[in-house]
């Protein structure tokens, strides 16, 4: 197995780097105090978890370690609480591998569901842990079967995800599962450095900021693709404006100096004048080139418009049975132009469909007002207000419409649009086929059986159906069964003939009546 990328340091520096290769990055996701950070403890042999406060991690940390035969790995470590879910949703999503870990005395808990999610709908490998397995009176079988049961399909049941029992405290499954985060990375191959537009050195994403006392601004990134050099222009987006800037220092997470850090490597930047928001994008550049890092957020823009959801596609996933309004919670600019927007809403009636509006207040929308907006299936409305960093996202992954305007009369307008969509029936009948009643079969127990011929397009058992006498509908039933001569069949086709049995039989059918046969379309 070749040699993965290494992080250059004072020590190795002048020493080759392989470049035609880089290590896994692996996020590690689960409930709170289940062992995560344990569990890397073991792996790099320190003592992080008692510096955490209470035990529990706080704040996202990278750093690459050596695991076997020169082979790397960068682990993303990821706070456990319910707060920081946007923070986990971003480190699951730049990672190759993730490791969702499951303590075996606590099973399936609601940050496990979660971290499950964000697997679902991410391109990481993932590989299930089960720790403390080295406690009594556990059941590793059990807490399988729940982990299953939510969604993710391991092997030995059906699917494909690995799993692998360990115990930090022994060190029972640490070194099987080291080699099994190689074997995945080798055989489901890390996400390879594509190649860099001319200009640009490396793509970074920020994971975490802080602003530390002696050192300034300190942002921890994992590096995707190229290198990063101490000396390197950094390019950064924060609030609609592009800046560009020296790396003045590169250092590891336990504070080693870097020459240099490599694809797939984690670390962090010293010395950048902002404080950066998670999430953001970073570039180094072979110079100060301000068109060319613009040219990149122009495109990311495109990216995300094109994925903007719509109306439309907002209200195929809301749920039903949400009433007769439209929850909306509105962000503005000003408390002038609040008041305006709260009263002209208050006005719109389409109906009897009106607006209700859950929550509204002056400033940016924030991840507080997506949680909301999904616990009380809402809309987002924002007026001359900015997103803040990562929150779209968020938003999209939450499948949560957010719209932001900067005339309010458009956004009245597209108000008034939105609870157009909700008078729209959830669901329409459309007829599939019809039959014609050609003589009548009365069987011992008194049932009647229509022995009838299909002309046009097909009869469905269980399908609803209307029988029509002349012009008029004699009764509305439902197929119970159908037959061709003995058989029972699911459909007969146009031009075959079949015995129908309806579900309520009281009304008399007879000889001549057409069935009208429908299914229901949402």
């Amino acid at each position: 197995m070749s040699k993965r990328n290494v992080v250059t340091t004072e020590k190795n520096k002048g020493k080759s780097v392989n470049a035609s290769a880089r290590p896994s990055i692996v996020t590690i996701l689960g409930h709170v105090d289940h062992g995560k950070t344990t569990i890397l403890d073991t792996i790099r042999k320190s003592n992080v978890h008692s510096c955490e406060a209470g035990g529990i991690t706080q704040k996202v940390s990278l750093f690459t370690v050596e695991v076997k035969d020169g082979e790397r790995i960068t682990f993303v470590d990821t706070p456990g609480h319910e707060a920081f879910d946007l923070m986990r949703s971003r480190g699951g999503s730049i990672a190759d591998i993730v490791l969702l870990i499951v303590a075996a005395d606590d099973g399936v808990k609601p940050q496990t569901k979660e971290s499950i999610d964000i697997i679902n709908n991410s391109d990481s490998k993932p590989i299930v842990v089960i720790s403390k397995c080295d406690l009594p009176n556990i059941s590793i079988e059990k807490v399988k079967r729940d982990i299953v049961n939510n969604g993710l399909q391991l092997e030995g049941f059906g699917g494909k995800v690995p799993v692998i029992e360990v115990s930090a405290k022994t060190g029972k499954g640490i070194s099987e599962l080291i080699d099994l985060i190689l074997l995945v990375a080798e055989v489901e191959g890390v996400k390879g450095s594509e190649e860099l537009p001319d200009g640009v050195l490396g793509k970074a994403y920020v994971l975490e900021s802080v602003k530390d006392k002696y050192k300034g601004n300190t942002s921890s990134v994992a590096l995707t693709q190229g290198t990063i050099c101490q000396g390197n222009w950094i390019g950064y987006k924060v609030n609609d404006k592009t800046y560009i800037e020296k790396a003045k220092a590169i250092i590891t997470e336990e504070g080693e100096n870097l020459c240099a850090m490599d694809c797939g490597c984690g670390g962090k930047i010293i010395g950048i004048s902002n404080l950066l928001s998670l999430g953001t994008t970073i570039y180094m550049l072979e110079k100060k080139d301000e068109k060319l890092l613009n040219s990149f957020y122009e495109e990311m823009n495109l990216k995300r418009e094109d994925t903007e959801l719509t109306l439309e596609e907002f209200f195929s996933v809301k749920e039903e049975g949400t009433g007769e309004s439209l929850n909306v919670i509105i962000k503005s600019s000003s408390q002038g132009s609040l008041e305006a927007i709260i009263n002209s809403l208050t006005k719109v009636e389409e109906d009897e469909y009106r607006v209700n509006i859950v929550d509204s207040g002056v400033g940016s929308i924030s991840l507080r007002d997506i949680e909301l907006a999904e616990l009380s299936k809402s809309i987002v409305l924002g007026f001359e207000v900015g997103i803040e960093p990562g929150v779209m996202d968020y938003a999209r992954k939450k499948r949560i419409l957010v719209k932001t305007y900067d005339i309010i009369y458009k956004l009245i307008e597209e108000v008034i649009e939105a609870l157009s969509l909700m008078m729209l029936p959830s669901s329409v009948e459309e007829e599939i086929g019809n039959a014609t009643v050609r003589t009548l079969f009365t069987l011992s127990d008194g049932s009647v059986v229509l022995g009838s011929r299909v002309n046009d397009g097909y009869i469905k058992k269980d399908c609803k159906v209307d029988i029509v006498r002349g012009d008029e509908i004699i009764t509305e039933n439902k197929i119970k069964s159908l037959r061709i001569n003995k058989d029972s069949v699911s459909e007969v086709k146009s031009g075959f003939d079949c015995g129908i049995q309806l579900q309520d039989h009281s009304v008399e059918v007879q000889e001549g009546d057409k069935i009208y046969c429908y299914k229901v379309v949402k």
